[in-house]
């Protein structure tokens, strides 16, 4: 479905950002435009998350401080602390610092039935040592109070069809999902004291798969009937980044799912 998969390991999340390709953030605003969804300010959603997965993946290039933002300071520190709720699991501390992945790498690769070009940068590539298996690794931080809860928002937030999408892009067996709670549970309505955030880990199945790929195969598709029709129609179209702007970017009991140790 995808061809001439290509790796840019050198470049930086901004410069992947600028890439005249499609990302599942662009799948996503599409999206959000054909059901008439309002469009959302997630600046600060995607700076949060940004931090998050520096100081997770990246710690060497994290800077937990920000003494001229206060509010940036805040995130950061929030996120810093998130990060090491992550690092004490067994689990996630073994992918991030035993399975050799390659973290924030940036790929693009060619939609075969639509000519399309796309981009993907997972949050940890992983390869087993004789490259039988290849895992995709994506962090999330929520604010659901338990697992279940959890499980309920990944259809809602697109995971399967991010998933199905970036394995399929970056020809990946399997897909799992790390989700980190944002917001401590709450007892009378106050923040438990010295309670660590609850860390999960979901591994999508075989159909949920199915179900994401046709959710992104459907949106590539308009993707590719919009670019057409503003050709046909006179417009200069030669930049996918004119099709999809650069200002911001069904899962049913998953078989694999555990709190992680």
């Amino acid at each position: 479905m995808f061809q001439n998969l290509q790796h840019h390991p050198t470049i930086t999340q901004a410069q992947h950002r600028a890439l005249a390709a499609i990302s599942n953030t662009d799948l996503s605003t599409l999206a959000d435009e054909l059901l008439g969804r309002p469009r959302r300010d997630c600046t600060a959603a995607f700076a949060f998350g940004s931090h998050f997965h520096t100081a997770t993946l990246e710690p060497h290039l994290f800077e937990p401080t920000n003494a001229h933002d206060p509010a940036d300071h805040r995130q950061r520190q929030a996120a810093a602390q998130l990060a090491t709720a992550v690092r004490r699991r067994r689990y996630p501390r073994h992918l991030i610092y035993t399975s050799s992945g390659q973290a924030e790498q940036s790929y693009t690769a060619t939609h075969e039935p639509t000519g399309l070009l796309v981009k993907a940068r997972p949050d940890l590539l992983i390869d087993s040592p004789k490259r039988q298996r290849r895992t995709v690794v994506d962090f999330k931080t929520t604010s659901c109070r338990d697992l279940a809860q959890f499980l309920t928002t990944v259809e809602q937030y697109g995971y399967d069809r991010q998933g199905a999408f970036y394995a399929d892009v970056l020809q990946a067996q399997r897909v799992v999902l790390i989700a980190v709670q944002k917001t401590r549970i709450k007892a009378f309505g106050q923040p438990l004291k010295d309670q660590e955030p609850q860390v999960w880990v979901v591994e999508l199945t075989a159909g949920q798969m199915d179900s994401g790929r046709k959710k992104y195969g459907k949106l590539l598709r308009c993707a590719a009937e919009q670019r057409q029709r503003r050709q046909s129609g006179g417009q200069l179209a030669t930049s996918l980044a004119q099709d999809f702007g650069r200002t911001t970017l069904p899962l049913n009991n998953p078989t694999r799912h555990f709190t992680a140790a």
